[in-house]
């Protein structure tokens, strides 16, 4: 090998290197330090509202290219509230979410649509799929999301999506069908840093 070949393939090797840090540096990992998670029920004869300010998580995405985002939100089911405390207790208790045996509800990140990138201090909207867990049960789920990043270590997002209880194997007992919808509407809204 001559030393110009030598110094050629140096230069690639080094330039090569200096890509793929770039590109490692891009991707970020954002960890939820604020959560606000947030239920509707609108029955017949009753709308229900429930929240959560607890919850966990982190989401991994390179500002630059949405495509490779992933992530996921935990929220502890026990802490449900809708500020009648004996229903709070059926909610979580084995008729209904059985947080005993299931603990936590889950949003695990498969899928971003709707932009390829986030714009520094601008409100992005976007499609984002992915596996909903709750009672045990998973299902694809696709939400409207907003996002606005501020360009540097802060993240903001708020999700939008409704499930039906029944494909979650909740049952609504009979006796309450006029006062709870089969529809939920679930919001999270979280604030992520890195």
């Amino acid at each position: 090998m001559t030393i110009r070949s030598a110094t050629k393939t140096t230069l690639m090797a080094l330039a090569a290197v200096a890509l793929f840090g770039v590109e490692a540096e891009a991707q970020r990992t954002f960890e939820v330090q604020r959560i606000r998670a947030t239920f509707r029920s609108e029955a017949p004869l009753e709308t229900i509202n429930g929240l959560t300010n607890e919850g966990s998580g982190s989401i991994r995405v390179d500002p630059s290219n949405l495509s490779s985002a992933s992530g996921t939100i935990t929220i502890p089911v026990r802490t449900l509230r809708t500020g009648i405390e004996l229903r709070d207790e059926h909610l979580v208790g084995p008729e209904w979410l059985d947080a005993g045996n299931h603990p936590n509800a889950t949003f695990e990140i498969t899928g971003v649509s709707g932009a390829s990138s986030l714009q520094a201090n601008q409100d992005v909207n976007l499609r984002v799929t992915g596996r909903f867990t709750i009672h045990g049960v998973t299902k694809n789920v696709t939400a409207r999301l907003r996002v606005r990043w501020d360009g540097g270590s802060t993240l903001r997002a708020r999700a939008q999506f409704q499930i039906e209880l029944d494909d979650y194997n909740v049952s609504i007992n009979p006796a309450v069908q006029a006062k709870v919808s089969n529809e939920i509407t679930i919001q999270v809204d979280i604030r992520a840093s890195t």
